[in-house]
């Protein structure tokens, strides 16, 4: 499969794409391929599209005008809906304009009539996306305009469009919220059991182990619920619950670990040695190990985009350490700095 291939036959794959016929490695070809340019995302969006208004034709096309007269009398009988006579003076221009207006009607009865009333599925009307992220940090906008970053290995899901008078969709693994603010439609995320709802803000959803779960709030306010448990969180503020025990406590975060995937910053006030290996350790995904005294060790320094050789030579010239590679794995030796 090439997608740089002529327009026939990208169209094909993107049709055998959206009917969900193409195999696992096929789909993430054609996720790769999207994420190569604007202009390939905005080809399948437009793809996306198509496909949405193919089905809707062949919806319409399947529909029994009969089956929808008989119908709307039966809907008409059970809400004891009775028919308006108008009177003979009525003009031909206005009959014209009530005629569009019936059909418009008869067209939205149709659909909630078979959605609701028929063994059609609900896929006919809404589409389930699902985004993931793979090999770096992915941004993508929502229908509703709110912009999301994903880190590695994070997907969303959410139904299109959204339902319910809510924008809900569910998460799997660490991600940054913008959230287009629509007071009448709130968002909201699932994560496992836990809900975040929020109105319009910038909040980080950080996953730092198995059993626990960080929600740091840079602009507006967030309510975090987890079975019976709610607690608000306002610009500035990080709440972190414990799976476990079934708790939410405020926390901070003055390393700026929690959103460094994004960020790519590290900030160290007079910070132990120890509580800066974690939050490198952490960042960079390695695992430094310690040897020797640490007895008055701290760091003051931001890390601004740096890589993980550069930010440990800093450390270890520093603080007068020995940073050596050892198969594979990190150490960092010292006497201490009293």
């Amino acid at each position: 499969m090439n997608l740089n291939n002529n327009d026939t036959e990208r169209e094909e794959v993107f049709y055998r794409y959206f009917r969900g016929e193409l195999t696992p490695e096929e789909k993430t070809e054609v996720a790769t391929w999207s994420n190569a340019s604007a202009e390939n995302q905005q080809e399948l969006e437009k793809a996306r599209i198509m496909h949405l208004d193919l089905k809707g034709l062949a919806f319409y096309k399947n529909v029994n005008l009969h089956e929808v007269d008989q119908s709307w009398e039966e809907l008409k009988k059970d809400n004891k809906i009775k028919s308006i006579h108008q009177p003979p003076s009525i003009s031909f221009t206005f009959l014209k304009y009530a005629a569009s207006i019936a059909l418009l009607l008869t067209s939205a009865f149709v659909i909630y009539y078979y959605q609701t009333q028929s063994d059609l599925p609900l896929e006919s009307a809404f589409e389930e996306i699902s985004l993931a992220s793979t090999e770096e940090v992915r941004e993508v906008t929502l229908p509703d305009g709110t912009q999301i970053s994903l880190n590695l290995g994070t997907c969303i899901e959410y139904m299109e469009p959204f339902q319910n008078n809510e924008r809900r969709i569910k998460l799997t693994g660490e991600a940054y919220f913008d959230v287009a603010k629509r007071p009448k439609q709130p968002f909201v995320i699932e994560v496992g059991n836990t809900e975040v709802r929020v109105l319009g803000t910038k909040f980080f959803i950080h996953k730092p182990s198995a059993n626990k779960l960080n929600v740091q709030v840079d602009e507006g306010k967030v309510l975090v619920s987890h079975n019976e448990i709610h607690q608000l969180a306002e610009t500035g503020e990080q709440l972190t619950l414990d799976l476990q025990t079934e708790t939410i406590v405020e926390t901070q975060d003055e390393t700026g670990v929690s959103s460094f995937w994004k960020t790519r910053k590290l900030v160290f006030n007079e910070t132990t040695l120890e509580e800066v290996l974690t939050a490198v350790n952490e960042a960079y995904g390695e695992s430094i190990q310690l040897e020797g005294a640490t007895a008055g060790c701290s760091l003051t320094v931001t890390f601004d985009d740096e890589e993980f050789e550069n930010v440990m030579e800093v450390i270890s010239s520093t603080l007068n350490y020995d940073f050596v590679e050892d198969q594979g794995s990190y150490i960092l030796k010292g006497t201490g700095c009293e």
